[in-house]
């Protein structure tokens, strides 16, 4: 099974990682969009052709389904690529775990990107799935960035402007953005200090690694040898994963396994 994860940055990361654990032969082909990034920065048409055009990259290299790996990406894109790869190509979107959260009937808050924060979207999923009086929109001004710069004091910084603008009555946080996984660890850290008590994490890798399996009529499990990263593409281009990555313990594994030899189409 060959699967491509596509982002505009670092949020693919966790998503590869996720179906590697859940079937750890995936063949994976890595998409990412250095040239336009962030796409919360885009209009919608233009996020839709930049989505499909990596998409299309992407399939030359004989996948069998694609991820797209990106909330702003799975919201205006999504429809597109699947009218333009499916039946053929299953895709899959992703979309922030607000309803689970929202079953608590707890306080929570959705940590997101600004753009995110104040979409028609976000608000849709919260008013279906979570009392909106309980859900605590936080938009995380420049988290994605810092994360993918690689940077610690840059994602400190963001991280900490977060949590300070979350309100300390909170029970768990929806992480609303692919990239912030990458940090779990420290996001849980502040807002523990933040609210005093211990914050569950919902987040969507493992639901969408295991969603992709269904579409494919694919079981979990297989011979526990990784699959190759077949390839790595740049807006496109046949690239490589950036350096910086190795500041995530699942970007250092994905490094390593990048240090296979990449197929061409």
């Amino acid at each position: 099974m060959r699967v491509a994860v596509i982002d505009s940055g670092f949020g693919m990361v966790n998503y590869a990682d996720a179906l590697s654990r859940v079937r750890p032969d995936t063949e994976l082909v890595l998409a990412r969009d250095p040239d336009n990034m962030p796409y919360g920065l885009l209009e919608p048409a233009r996020i839709s052709e930049c989505v499909v055009a990596m998409a299309g990259a992407a399939a030359r290299y004989g996948v069998d389904a694609i991820i797209v790996a990106c909330n702003t990406g799975s919201m205006y894109a999504l429809e597109a690529a699947r009218a333009r790869f499916e039946p053929a190509v299953p895709v899959v979107g992703v979309v922030p775990a607000i309803r689970p959260a929202g079953s608590t009937g707890r306080p929570f808050a959705v940590w997101a990107t600004a753009a995110a924060t104040v979409s028609d979207y976000q608000t849709s999923l919260i008013d279906a799935f979570a009392d909106p009086a309980l859900a605590h929109r936080i938009p995380c001004y420049g988290l994605a960035e810092a994360i993918d710069s690689g940077d610690p004091e840059r994602v400190a910084a963001a991280i900490d402007a977060a949590a300070a603008a979350t309100p300390a009555d909170i029970e768990s946080v929806v992480l609303g953005c692919t990239h912030y996984g990458l940090v779990r660890e420290p996001i849980v850290a502040a807002l523990q200090e933040r609210t005093g008590r211990e914050v569950a994490v919902f987040d969507s890798p493992e639901p969408v690694a295991r969603q992709t399996l269904r579409r494919l009529g694919v079981e979990p499990g297989g011979p526990p040898e990784l699959g190759a990263v077949v390839a790595v593409l740049e807006s496109g281009r046949p690239g490589t994963l950036p350096a910086s990555l190795a500041a995530y313990p699942a970007g250092r594994l994905l490094l390593e396994r990048c240090g296979r030899s990449a197929k061409t189409p």
